[in-house]
């Protein structure tokens, strides 16, 4: 095998330039940082790559042959995505350059995860821990292989789902939920949904109660789909009311609440709804975010409303954004099962109760559509 030493001040550099003087078929066999010299001050960290082209690759490439079409359309091809995915990560931070020099092999996977929406943060993360076990004597399409099957692990050990509706209402005691998040989430809609599910296609007796009396229409809108489904809607705005609303409900398999929106700042609107559902009324909550949100106002959204104690997360509109990646850095900061994902407006088809690998094909950019 004929090998070169490359050196350039970041890996895109390096790669730019085996490519340019060694082709698409070469091969990446090490790479390493090398350290800014201390009594220099103006140096700077290099990094080394060591390349090498297979010898009938060297004679492919000296004697022009290339007598396939479809040889030459998989090259271009790999060429192409490897660029893809350089050009993906380029403009990260450091932390990339040093996973990349210790793991070469991650470039495809990390760009996956960036290009999904993941943080590079969490993104790094799961790579340097599905790293750790590679065995360096394994040649390169080895070592990618069982590297993505390690960070697939990795993220499926961080997730988790959870059927919270699908229970027998043996006990005679209805299934209260609420559904709490942000203003303009979708919680309305995600309701008449879950619903039109779960009275249509489970044949369970469900109720509906509203509690949002700050939006105007939004008792009329839940309403009006509860009047289609034939169900029992009601409004509640105080405990009282709240009380008679499931007094007149007791009979029903589960009961869902619709609360109104508030921003997260609005501590005080937060705490009036607190104060409402947590009235030893027994109420399963629900926190309902948006994935076309901004992943700090998700995760900012999330910390105010984990005043409730939700029992699972509902994430939304997943088909208005192609960077759902966001959905694994917020169950990595806030720990709780995905109940519900919805993906679109139609009533009742556009809601996917997931399981893990459904969940995980959706972070990664997969996945979206299909019914429940």
């Amino acid at each position: 095998m004929n090998k070169k030493i490359f050196r350039a001040a970041n890996i895109q550099e390096a790669l730019a330039n085996i490519k340019e003087e060694m082709g698409a078929d070469a091969m990446i066999l090490s790479t390493r940082k090398i350290p800014r010299k201390p009594l220099d001050p103006y140096a700077k960290d290099m990094f080394e790559v060591e390349a090498g082209l297979k010898k009938e690759d060297v004679v492919k490439e000296n004697t022009a042959v290339k007598t396939e079409d479809e040889g030459s359309f998989e090259s271009l091809k790999d060429d192409i995505s490897e660029i893809r995915d350089m050009i993906s990560i380029a403009g990260f931070g450091s932390g990339i350059q040093n996973v990349l020099c210790d793991n070469f092999e991650s470039v495809g996977v990390l760009a996956s995860f960036l290009r999904a929406g993941v943080s590079e943060r969490l993104a790094i993360s799961l790579i340097e821990k599905a790293g750790q076990s590679l065995d360096a004597s394994l040649g390169q399409t080895q070592r990618i292989k069982i590297l993505k099957k390690n960070v697939m692990s990795q993220c499926l050990k961080r997730l988790s789902v959870k059927d919270f509706f699908n229970r027998n209402n043996s006990s005679g005691v209805p299934h209260v939920a609420a559904f709490v998040g942000p203003t303009g989430v979708g919680k309305t809609t995600t309701i008449a949904k879950l619903a039109a599910l779960l009275s249509l296609k489970r044949k369970m007796k469900v109720g509906l109660i509203s509690i949002d009396n700050y939006r105007i229409g939004a008792f009329e809108q839940l309403k009006a789909y509860a009047g289609i489904m034939g169900l029992l809607c009601v409004p509640a705005f105080s405990a009282q009311d709240l009380t008679c609303a499931l007094e007149r409900m007791k009979s029903m398999d589960v009961v869902l609440i619709d609360t109104a929106g508030h921003s997260h700042f609005d501590k005080e609107k937060i705490d009036e709804i607190l104060q409402l559902i947590k009235n030893d009324f027994g109420i399963s909550v629900h926190l309902t975010l948006s994935v076309t949100s901004e992943s700090i106002n998700m995760k900012e959204a999330a910390s105010a409303f984990s005043v409730f104690n939700p029992d699972t997360y509902v994430f939304t509109k997943i088909d208005e954004t192609k960077r759902c990646g966001k959905i694994l850095d917020q169950v990595n900061d806030l720990d709780l099962p995905v109940s519900l994902i919805t993906n679109g407006q139609k009533v009742p088809e556009d809601l996917i109760v997931p399981d893990k690998q459904r969940l995980l094909k959706i972070i990664l950019g997969k996945g979206s559509k299909g019914e429940v």
